[in-house]
């Protein structure tokens, strides 16, 4: 992990399980390294939801790592931000759902205080 991130720009996506190897190599090859490319990102991480949605697709979920909040809504308003959801959308629009949430002013807990 790079930098202390004080937000998150949590991203969730529900995959079709006929694409879904095709999109996560995709989405860790090309889109997710483009994202980390605008300034203030820090770093990423991807999780894969252990239980999947009603439907069975897939559930995947990805924080993104950044030092402030004014860094995610700069990126959300780019045309960088605005190529990228284009492009996603031709690729995957109809095969994924998504959904996006900032995530700010963590505490850090820890077992034993």
């Amino acid at each position: 992990m790079s930098g202390r991130a004080h937000a998150v720009y949590r991203v969730t996506i529900e995959v079709a399980p006929e694409v879904e190897q095709a999109w996560a190599r995709w989405m860790t090859e090309e889109h997710v390294a483009a994202v980390l490319r605008q300034p203030g990102f820090l770093g990423a991480t991807q999780w894969k939801d252990q239980e999947r949605a009603a439907d069975g697709w897939v559930r995947y979920v990805l924080h993104y790592r950044t030092a402030t909040v004014a860094a995610i809504q700069a990126y959300q308003t780019s045309d960088e931000a605005t190529r990228l959801r284009a492009d996603y959308t031709a690729r995957y629009g109809k095969t994924t759902r998504v959904t996006r949430s900032v995530l700010s002013d963590p505490i850090f807990l820890s077992p034993g205080g």
